[in-house]
């Protein structure tokens, strides 16, 4: 089998046009270390000397509060850089000296801050309290754990059968999670919570629940009685089965005396599922029982696993969409206590900026007119709310709100971005997002280009990381993965010492071989050993990253 082509791109073109093509809007792709954020920094300047905007309606927005202090640091060091190169008395210099004495005035921040101070404008619009504070993230679950608290009560007074079902569930499956079945289900509600801002209820597909049940149950007392008819108790495929066998005497006994309970045979079925798989034991004799075959018996056990998998999927978005509906009383709960408090949360301030944007289209003009350029930092950390609010301030016509169907106006909207980044889900981020977004906007003129040029590893260790990842990292559009971009060193590496180490595992033999619990535990001292020696004893240098044509000797901070 072929390996797939690995994509290489023009660096140096792809610099050159995000520094001077300020007319049209760009989308670039770039990994860590390519130094896209200096690009951005670069083009905002850029748009500041040609008199494009004024700071003032510049809007730079990232996603934490310590890489928008990071950005607006850059921004000041680069504007101070740009004007002392302009000529003297030139309508460039006279521009940014402009921007420097205003640079307090640029919305540089997060995307939440941003919202923030648009809503604090337009309190009546957005019908809240134009004195609201901004709720941090554990003033938020303080107030969502006390919402949780009166939902759980009510609902488990009035038996609600989402709730039931779910605790049924929760108190069996998931051993290695100790908490307790309400606190998993508090979580789930919080995750609920965050996507309030997409009311639309789930589709709930019919769903014979205890039909099934009943099937399963018969089907589960079968194997159990063709378990039973061995007489080798210690036979593997025996033990495999004495999950089944348990349940099935389990429910005989539960029903001697009581109707059926639905709820907790969900559960007990879910469970047998996983035990099943855990104990996927074959056995070794060429008989099981007298005139009972072995692969009969196999067989009859795979059919139930693929029976109980089918049951699992269509038993999982059963519930979820039920349970779903019981739950979405807690946004107005929630809701509530925010009212009280006077505060917003982070979604509250995306969902009601996003609904000034979309349903008002006064506010939707005036921002659009008021912010000029619009630029997005790591942009595959963008959650829909997010995506929403921003494209819709670039539109070129101010009567577009689908925001999937927006053409940016010349040169408007400039994002930068790492769509492999987006596994790591930051908040509410989706590749799938991301990669619909891109999908969009370039079909409406939206360049894409990448940079490929790596300024943080020495080529032998971006070697190394290309041939590592390029095989395993494969576009998929299903998944939204996107194929690897191989990236190219600036530095070369020095002479006379390592770039690449594979520190051996010194005692890495049990009593059969290599343990992996042997493995660990003699590395942490392995790795604490080499470190000692690496900035005591080496004499090993290291590049200087504020000077990178000077070394500096190995210090702790370097490793």
């Amino acid at each position: 089998m072929n390996a797939a082509p690995q994509l290489q791109y023009d660096d140096e073109a792809a610099r050159r046009r995000i520094r001077s093509s300020l007319a049209e809007s760009l989308i670039v792709e770039a990994a860590a270390g390519t130094g896209k954020t200096t690009e951005m920094v670069r083009r905002i300047v850029a748009v500041l000397a040609q008199g494009l905007a004024e700071i003032d309606r510049v809007v730079a927005v990232t996603f934490t509060r310590k890489a928008a202090g990071e950005l607006r640091l850059r921004l000041r060091q680069e504007l101070d850089r740009a004007r002392n190169d302009a000529p003297q008395g030139s309508a460039g210099r006279n521009n940014l000296e402009r921007a420097l004495a205003r640079l307090e005035e640029a919305r540089v921040g997060t995307i939440h801050s941003f919202c923030a101070e648009i809503l604090r404008e337009r309190p009546v619009e957005a019908v809240i309290d134009p004195a609201f504070q901004e709720l941090s993230e554990p003033a938020a679950a303080r107030l969502y754990a006390r919402a949780f608290q009166g939902w759980a009560q009510e609902k488990l007074a009035a038996g609600a059968p989402g709730l039931q079902r779910a605790l049924a569930r929760l108190g069996r499956l998931e051993r290695s999670d100790p908490r307790p079945p309400l606190a998993k289900l508090q979580e789930a509600g919080w995750k609920l919570i965050e996507w309030r801002g997409f009311p639309a209820p789930w589709r709930r597909e019919p769903f014979d629940r205890a039909s099934d049940i009943d099937d399963l149950v018969a089907a589960v007392q079968s194997l159990a009685a063709l378990a039973a008819q061995s007489p080798y108790r210690s036979d593997d495929l025996v033990q495999a089965l004495r999950p089944a066998q348990d349940l099935a005497a389990a429910i005989e006994r539960a029903e001697q005396n009581a109707a059926r309970d639905y709820d907790a045979l969900e559960g007990l079925l879910l469970q047998l599922l996983r035990d099943l798989k855990r104990r996927a034991k074959k056995g070794r004799r060429s008989d099981f029982a007298p005139g009972v075959r072995r692969e009969d018996v196999l067989a009859e056990r795979e059919r139930l696993t693929g029976r109980l998998a089918v049951f699992q999927r269509r038993a999982d978005a059963d519930l979820a969409a039920q349970l779903r509906e019981e739950l979405w009383d807690l946004v107005g709960r929630y809701d509530e206590q925010k009212r009280r408090a006077g505060g917003l949360d982070f979604v509250d301030l995306l969902v009601r900026v996003r609904d000034l944007i979309r349903d008002k289209p006064e506010v939707r003009r005036h921002l659009q007119s008021r912010f000029q350029r619009i630029f997005v930092d790591e942009f595959q950390d963008t959650d829909p709310l997010q995506a929403e609010i921003l494209i819709l301030l670039s539109a070129g016509d101010p009567d577009q709100t689908d925001f999937l169907q927006v053409t940016p106006a010349p040169g408007k909207l400039f994002v930068v971005g790492d769509p492999k980044q987006s596994i790591y889900r930051f908040r509410r981020a989706d590749v799938i997002l991301y990669q619909e977004v891109r999908r969009s906007l370039e079909s409406r003129g939206v360049a894409v280009v990448h940079l490929s040029q790596s300024f943080r590893a020495l080529r032998p260790i971006q070697e190394c990381i290309n041939a590592a990842f390029a095989p395993e990292i494969q576009e998929n559009a299903e998944t939204g993965q996107p194929q690897y971009v191989r990236l190219d060193p600036v530095w070369e590496a020095g002479a006379g010492q390592p770039t690449v180490i594979a520190l051996p595992a010194p005692h890495p033999y049990g009593y059969r071989g290599i343990s992996k619990d042997k493995v660990a535990q003699c590395l942490p001292s392995s790795i604490a050993a080499f470190v000692d020696w690496l900035v005591h004893h080496s004499g090993w240098q290291v590049r200087d990253p504020q000077e990178p044509s000077h070394s500096l000797p190995v210090e702790a901070r370097h490793i």
